[in-house]
């Protein structure tokens, strides 16, 4: 699988590339029901992040290692939903293929739409994934061999992939309310809108620098 090299992403587009295979094909999960399902199952139940949570906490780093370190040192830091972001960080670290698959859609269903977490929380780990799968900061380290980063291709998306680049574009104004920065925010626009549209399709590539 793609990311368990960050990104997403990371992200995000990182969060698009980490629902495809090593060999590009898409994951056999649909992409609304695997965000629905595993938001459903491991976010349904829990309660909502109060307001004197998100005020008190200090900011959370903005890179995958950082944000696996932070909350292994304070897994309520992120809201009820902490343990799950944490678990699932790490899972996409791993260097077993079925591990990485199953982390990356609980990753994703978790930071699309931010349930059961503080919102700073769920902005830093976007921005964490999408920074490491396009290459602006340095990948997190893994065993799996050379970190890939996202790059767009003329070509038509696969269903999964597209399903994800829609919800993403969907998502972003409420991200950009939550505090994804406005030129991330642009720059993501930029780079997904095509793939939701069919446009345009995401591969992998190694890493700037790798």
């Amino acid at each position: 699988m793609a990311i368990a090299t960050g990104a997403a992403a990371l992200g995000v587009s990182s969060v698009v590339a980490l629902a495809t295979a090593d060999d590009g094909r898409p994951t056999s999960a649909a992409p609304t029901a695997a965000v629905t399902t595993g938001s459903a199952s491991s976010t349904s139940a829990l309660p909502s992040v109060p307001a004197s949570v998100e005020e008190s906490a200090p900011a959370p780093p903005q890179t995958v290692d950082g944000l696996i370190a932070d909350l292994t040192a304070r897994p309520d830091a992120a809201g009820p939903a902490g343990p799950l972001l944490r678990a699932g960080l790490q899972g996409l670290l791993s260097g077993d293929e079925g591990v990485r698959q199953r982390s990356a859609l609980q990753v994703l269903s978790l930071v699309i739409g931010g349930e059961a977490l503080d919102p700073r929380y769920a902005t830093a780990s976007r921005l964490a994934l999408f920074r490491a799968m396009t290459g602006l900061v340095p990948a997190p380290s893994s065993p799996t061999g050379t970190p890939s980063c996202l790059e767009v291709q003329q070509g038509t998306p696969p269903p999964v992939v597209q399903g994800y680049a829609r919800q993403i574009v969907d998502q972003l104004p409420a991200w950009q309310a939550d505090g994804f920065p406005a030129d991330e925010t642009a720059r993501l626009q930029d780079l997904i809108a095509p793939v939701a549209a069919g446009q345009s399709t995401l591969d992998l590539r190694p890493c700037p620098g790798q």
